[in-house]
């Protein structure tokens, strides 16, 4: 029996060969034609559950075929794939009433999550203006349940990390929107996280003193060479505690699916390698706060204990509301199972303003969850139920490791970003200056 009748409308034949396999593997009955012409006598009388429509054809705009295959027949799932586009585009493309947006080349277990949600019963009409799934009713991996009385005793120093051999990770870069690559490679002790540019050679480290901005993310610069977006990578760093690597890239972290996520297996997938040194914590003594500690207004702090721990505050427009969170830091494994998995996030409306100001050009439905008035744009669920906050508890830890070590002490912040990240790490730098 069939799962599902499968129009696929591209001109690719490789894709379309590739795809109609894959799908027909899997008990759909696929059918695939190359023009819009050809695709309109496959919509009467009875349409298919599932049209794949390439944005760009020879004869006919894929927006305006959109368009009308939603007039024709408004209950169809309709996936736009395309080689060629932005997040403008998806935006675009979702609003029209498409089920989901895929980039070119496309994964062939994306294409088939796609495909399945696209048919499964009961799905969101694809005809809204913002097709948005039905949040889970319990996350997509458990939580960790951490008592309050038994923190995790962190050590006052361990030993020096490095990975035990070289990696590359292959991405695309969110600043530039360019298909990009990073190249982890060891460190002997005592050098730290360095980032160096493939084109000069030219290094800078990761440190505090040559952040540059933290306009939605962190970015660093020395001179002329600039290393953008690399909280996520860091984020992972820290939670591994590895204090000696060398980071080559032309000029931006691949930002890869949003999350840390890749960036834990890599790590785990490279190996790590104890030196024989020791990195000695930065245990806080004391309260050090940035902006004013009340509910309704922006801070950052951090006081004493005897552990890592983050809390976080997020209060947003519907429909994410009031989110608070709080994550006990225990190992890697830990960190990549509460943590890395969640995404980057962003309103719809704030991401147009962006790309009218030419900003973000490498954001992707596959690499950000878009927020629109009626929930999130994505057609793939989230992967918690406060996958959000867990993302601003991500960025916070990655931000903190440009103190260069580990942190001791409990962080709890309500409705911050980089900015303010980026201004606590300054003060800690005051204390490690004046020890």
């Amino acid at each position: 029996m069939s799962k599902g009748r499968i129009l696929i409308v591209d001109d690719d034949a490789r894709m379309v060969e590739s795809a109609a396999n894959l799908l027909g593997d899997e008990g759909f009955e696929v059918s695939c034609v190359s023009t819009w012409s050809d695709a309109l006598p496959h919509l009467v009388p009875t349409p298919p559950d599932v049209m794949l429509l390439e944005l760009w054809l020879p004869e006919q705009d894929g927006m305006a075929i959109l368009q009308e295959v939603k007039r024709q027949q408004p209950g169809m799932s309709v996936i736009v794939v395309s080689e060629h586009g932005s997040i403008t585009t998806a935006i675009k493309a979702v609003k029209g009433g498409a089920f989901d947006y895929l980039e070119k080349p496309c994964q062939p277990e994306v294409i088939l999550a796609s495909v399945r949600q696209a048919v499964r019963p009961g799905r969101v009409d694809a005809d809204a203006s913002i097709t948005a799934p039905p949040p889970p009713a319990t996350p997509a991996q458990p939580p960790l349940v951490i008592a309050p009385d038994t923190p995790y005793l962190m050590p006052t120093a361990s030993r020096q990390r490095t990975l035990a051999r070289s990696t590359v990770v292959r991405g695309q870069g969110l600043q530039s929107g360019l298909k990009t690559a990073m190249q982890l490679s060891p460190l002997p002790p005592g050098h730290g996280i360095v980032f160096r540019n493939i084109d000069t050679g030219q290094t800078l480290p990761a440190a505090i003193n040559v952040v540059d901005s933290t306009a939605f993310c962190t970015s660093l610069r020395r001179g002329p060479v600039a290393a953008k977006t690399i909280e996520h990578l860091m984020s992972a760093l820290h939670a591994y505690r590895i204090t000696n690597l060398l980071v080559t890239i032309s000029d931006e972290i691949p930002i890869m699916d949003g999350s840390a996520l890749d960036f834990c297996t890599c790590i785990e997938t490279a190996g790590i390698s104890e030196q024989d040194a020791e990195v000695e914590c930065l245990r806080v003594e004391k309260r050090y706060h940035v902006g004013d500690v009340t509910p309704e207004t922006k801070f950052i702090l951090v006081e004493p204990y005897d552990g890592l721990r983050v809390t976080y505050r997020a209060h947003y427009p519907p429909p994410i509301g009031i989110e608070e969170w709080t994550y006990e830091h225990y190992s890697g494994v830990s960190y990549r199972e509460a943590i890395a998995p969640a995404r980057t996030f962003a309103f719809v409306e704030d991401v147009e303003h962006m790309h009218e100001a030419g900003l973000i050009p490498g954001g992707r439905l596959n690499n950000v969850i878009l927020i629109g008035k009626s929930g999130v744009v994505n057609s793939s669920p989230l992967r918690f139920a406060n996958e959000f906050v867990r993302h601003k508890i991500l960025d916070i830890i990655g931000d903190l490791y440009l103190l260069g070590r580990p942190i001791r002490g409990h962080v709890r912040a309500n409705m911050t970003g980089h900015t303010e990240n980026v201004a606590l790490v300054r003060s800690l730098q005051d204390v490690l200056e004046l020890a």
